[in-house]
C-alpha cells in the first residue's frame, strides 16, 4: 500500500514539476518510465485494495488524464495524447498483474 501511494506521489511530482526537475531512470526511455510508473502505482494499489481494484484502476486513469491536462499549464511541459495512452496502458497492465498475482497466490493456498 505504501509503495502504491508513494508511486502516485512521485508521478504527481514528476508530471507537474518543471522539466529540469523531472527525475530520469538511466537506460529507460521516457515512454518506458511512464509505463513503469503507472504500472507500479496500479499494481501496488490494486494488490493492496483487491475489492476496489476497478475503482483503483479508474482513479489511476483519471489521475493520468488529469495530470496530462495539467501539464499544459506548466510552461516547460506539454500534455500529449500519446503520453496519456502509454500511462493508461501501464495502469491497465498493473491492474492485470495484481489480479494475476492474487489468483496465483490463491491457487497455491496463500492470500494477499
Amino acid at each position: 500500500m505504501i509503495l502504491g501511494w508513494a508511486a502516485v506521489g512521485a508521478i504527481v511530482f514528476a508530471t507537474l514539476s518543471p522539466i529540469e526537475l523531472r527525475p530520469h531512470v538511466a537506460g529507460i526511455r521516457p515512454d518506458g518510465e511512464r509505463f513503469l510508473a503507472y504500472f507500479t502505482a496500479s499494481a501496488s494499489l490494486g494488490f493492496a485494495y483487491p475489492r476496489r481494484r476497478l475503482i483503483v484502476l479508474g482513479a489511476i486513469i483519471a489521475i493520468a488524464l488529469g495530470l496530462e491536462w495539467l501539464q499544459t499549464l506548466e510552461a516547460t511541459r506539454h500534455g500529449r495524447p500519446h503520453d496519456a495512452i502509454i500511462k493508461t496502458a501501464g495502469a491497465a497492465a498493473g491492474a492485470g498483474a495484481a489480479m494475476l498475482c492474487e489468483r496465483i497466490l490463491r491457487r497455491f493456498g496463500s492470500s494477499p
